[in-house]
């Protein structure tokens, strides 16, 4: 059995128009976890494992409390390969840090732009406000910085809507099989049965995910596919019930009971409705990348088809370099999005210093710019109106163990 972690720690700034955020963050090159894992040989070239791991903020000492949610697995692993159960990374998530030099941390994080996309309310259309409570919509509150925010009301903070697989980089409910290396070939394929779904449609909230990988000395491309289904939870049936009105006032449905000064108006039942599956992300990650010794290349192609009655097909564009220069390492991205219409980019550069095998200091400084109606940001911020960039920087140290 072993235990296992390490902490991220930095000064991180990031200003997205009129919104700023300035003080300590984590998580710039390296998620701060703690974790134990361990196997038993089980003879016959036969062993089983355990993997348990969880987040930890420790900039404040996860004051929130401890769970498992990074990873909680148990498996079968031998000359077949092996088989997970539980929660773990989806094999999509998995071919991301191929393509990214950042990977999937901090501001310079190809994931500000290439896993969600965030709309203002304004912008979004009518079938994506229909669909405002669908699996793959979350409504959120933009943070107007103002001199006395007491002052602004609810109804001045404009909304927007994050639309974003779920299944993104973890799952739960889910059986896994990643097969041995073939001559540099390899196979992952994932399917999650989604939450506990006690409801007729059972395929709501299901998940496949595929990935086939190749990797021969400097040489490694890997293409990955993933389906999550989802679906409206459905109307409930709401009884016929009365309200008490002032007397004389019209009722919809008549009056009853009438006092004095007062009378009762019915409201009429409505019947509930089943739960539907019209909703649908699918995502297909195309990545790569070659080690010229001085430096390495990558890049990724991703497509995120989101059906929502309507259907809507975003594509992203990463690349990357990583070139060592004795203990420093200089990295830089550019990310480029669009659906019909261009929906914004991000360039991001940094540096980290490895003081030794476990130690690293870095910094990274990263810019996005949003088109019009679009709000992503570099972290730490909320955009409050479409089409403002967002800047970042950040500086700090890295230790595991």
């Amino acid at each position: 059995m072993t235990l296992f972690g390490g902490a991220d720690l930095n000064y991180r700034s990031v200003t997205t128009g009129a919104n700023k955020f300035s003080g300590m963050a984590q998580d710039g090159i390296y998620s701060s976890r703690f974790g134990v894992n361990g196997t038993e040989d089980l003879g016959g070239g036969l062993s089983a494992n355990f993997h348990f791991e969880g987040g930890m903020n420790p900039d404040v000492g996860t004051a929130a409390g401890f769970n498992f949610t990074r990873k909680s697995t148990i498996g079968l692993a031998g000359g077949f390969g092996e088989v997970r159960f539980g929660r773990d990374y989806t094999p999509l998530f998995t071919v991301s840090g191929i393509a990214d030099p950042f990977g999937t941390n901090g501001v310079g994080s190809s994931y500000n732009m290439a896993n969600a996309v965030t709309a203002v309310e304004a912008s979004i259309g009518a079938q994506a406000a229909a669909n405002a409570a669908g699996t793959f919509v979350t409504a959120n509150r933009g943070n107007i910085a103002t001199t006395a925010p007491s002052a602004v009301s609810a109804a001045a903070v404009p909304a927007s809507y994050t639309y974003a697989d779920v299944n993104a980089v973890r799952a739960n409910n889910s059986i896994a099989y990643y097969s041995p290396a073939f001559n540099g070939f390899s196979a992952g394929l994932m399917y999650s049965f989604g939450a506990e779904n006690t409801n007729t449609q059972k395929k709501a909230g299901t998940m496949t995910s595929l990935k086939l990988a190749y990797a021969n000395g400097p040489l490694s491309v890997a293409f990955a596919n993933q389906v999550t289904k989802g679906g409206n939870a459905g109307a409930l049936a709401t009884p016929a019930a009365a309200s008490l009105q002032p007397l004389g006032a019209t009722c919809a449905t008549g009056a009853v009971n009438a006092t004095a000064t007062t009378q009762q108006c019915l409201a009429a039942a409505t019947a509930g409705t089943l739960a539907t599956e019209d909703q649908k992300w699918t995502t297909n990650f195309l990545v790569g990348s070659y080690d010229l010794g001085v430096a390495k290349l990558s890049a990724g192609y991703k497509t995120d088809k989101i059906s929502m009655g309507d259907a809507t097909t975003l594509k992203t564009m990463i690349y990357g370099v990583t070139a060592p220069v004795g203990a420093v390492t200089l990295k830089a991205s550019y990310v480029t999005r669009k659906a019909d219409e261009k929906l914004g980019n991000q360039f991001a550069v940094g540096a980290v210093y490895d003081l030794s095998k476990r130690t690293s200091a870095y910094a990274t400084y990263a810019i996005l710019k949003n088109e019009e109606g679009l709000g992503n940001t570099v972290g730490s911020t909320v955009a409050s109106a479409g089409g403002l960039k967002s800047k970042g920087f950040e500086v700090g140290m890295k230790h595991s163990f």
